[in-house]
């Protein structure tokens, strides 16, 4: 009923007024901060751009590089001849001469971290001079080492014919 009186007509129309007004400026911001964000993403999307096809560095061209320069130079070593030469090793090619590990220094850089159990054992080891960790199977292969057997606290290596142990 108080709406039916000229004051309470006049309240009501300003109070609609106000509500007006108010969503006027929200929307103003609103449609502000909408440009702003895609001025940003319009800028991130040119920089990207220009990164891909502008920046790309060029492959060298043809089949004219020099890959020698990228290999190292083999040093020059001085034989004495009366010292004896070494002989390669039974089983490896002859050209090539292989210089064994001690045992001491192979254990010293491996670590038994695990062994995980199943139909298909796998050891887990740390390699501290490459500080990897490898997950191994039986047969497969770590340099010159090959794992030759998984048991439930060690793994059996084999090294130029030797067996090697590590424990847990």
């Amino acid at each position: 009923m108080m709406d039916t009186t000229p004051e309470g007509k006049l309240l009501n129309l300003i109070r609609n007024a106000q509500s007006k007004a108010r969503i006027g400026k929200d929307l103003k911001i609103f449609t502000k901060v909408n440009v702003i964000l895609m001025a940003i993403i319009g800028i991130v999307a040119v920089v990207f751009l220009a990164d891909v096809f502008i920046f790309k560095e060029k492959p060298a061209e043809g089949p004219g590089l020099d890959i020698q320069a990228k290999l190292p130079q083999p040093k020059p070593i001085a034989i004495d001849t009366e010292e004896e030469i070494p002989q390669p090793l039974p089983g490896t090619d002859e050209g090539i001469i292989t210089k064994k590990i001690p045992k001491e220094e192979i254990l010293g850089n491996l670590n038994l971290l695990g062994i995980i159990t199943g139909d298909n054992n796998q050891a887990i080891v740390e390699d501290k001079a490459l500080k990897k960790t490898f997950f191994l199977y039986k047969g497969d292969s770590l340099g010159e080492l090959k794992v030759y057997e998984i048991k439930d606290n060690a793994v059996i290596l084999e090294y130029m014919g030797d067996k090697i142990e590590l424990r847990m």
